[in-house]
């Protein structure tokens, strides 16, 4: 499988006015530590840290030429989500959770039509994701939680505006607008609700103020249409 040779940015910007910036080499230090500074505020578990911190991974994705950070969230205890553009093109993908806990990437697929994939790993994970059942409404609270510029792994919670067009994706479909910080690195994050389930995911940034998320009924129809998904064969 052939891959341009520019390595694609790990979060694309998108500004407030979801107006493109001009897309920049990602090149976060190699290997940054996966270990959280501090134990969220919000933290459910008792070892200090949320649900959603505890089944978010960092994704290091080698290419022929460059590597790339992301982020990827259990959906079950063998398979990962993330963005398609974290995924595409790699000829190896390596994942980390937050106790720094190492998992290889076996295979990797993702969808023609949202910014979505799927890594399964080696090896089994002792937690996973719940889906949300319910989209949020304007003005809720989400969290983003990920690895930002490679690490230290961190969550930010922010109002979700509305729904948007993707200016990445003229005439393809809406995509939740939010008010949270995200930056390069966190391609792939878990939006979280209050009650810590799954309601979209982080794919696009202006990397100061606003985010953009697949919405939960496009990765609803991603995850019951496997059968779809472009598996990854990069090879140099």
């Amino acid at each position: 499988m052939g891959e341009p040779r520019a390595a694609r940015t790990g979060l694309i910007a998108a500004l407030a006015a979801l107006a493109l910036a001009a897309c920049v080499p990602l090149s976060p230090p190699p290997y940054a530590t996966p270990t959280p500074v501090a134990a969220s505020s919000a933290a459910s578990s008792g070892d200090g840290f949320t649900h959603a911190e505890r089944i978010t991974l960092r994704v290091w994705a080698t290419t022929c030429d460059s590597y790339r950070n992301g982020t990827a969230w259990m959906l079950d205890r063998t398979h990962a989500v993330t963005n398609r553009h974290v995924v595409k093109g790699a000829t190896d993908l390596e994942l980390t959770d937050y106790q720094g806990r190492h998992y290889h990437a076996t295979t990797a697929a993702y969808s023609t039509s949202d910014d979505l994939a799927l890594i399964t790993i080696d090896g089994t994970f002792p937690d996973a994701a719940t889906i949300a059942t319910d989209e949020p409404s304007p003005g809720d609270d989400l969290t983003v939680t990920g690895y930002a510029l490679g690490g230290p792994l961190a969550s930010v919670t922010g109002p979700y505006v509305g729904l948007r067009d993707d200016e990445l994706d003229p005439g393809g479909p809406q995509i939740y607008y939010l008010r949270v910080l995200a930056k390069e690195g966190n391609s792939g994050s878990p939006v979280t609700d209050a009650a810590g389930d799954v309601v979209g995911v982080v794919f696009s940034s202006d990397s100061h103020e606003y985010a953009g998320a697949v919405t939960l009924p496009r990765l609803e129809a991603f995850l019951a249409d496997e059968a779809r998904l472009t598996e990854v064969r990069a090879a140099c």
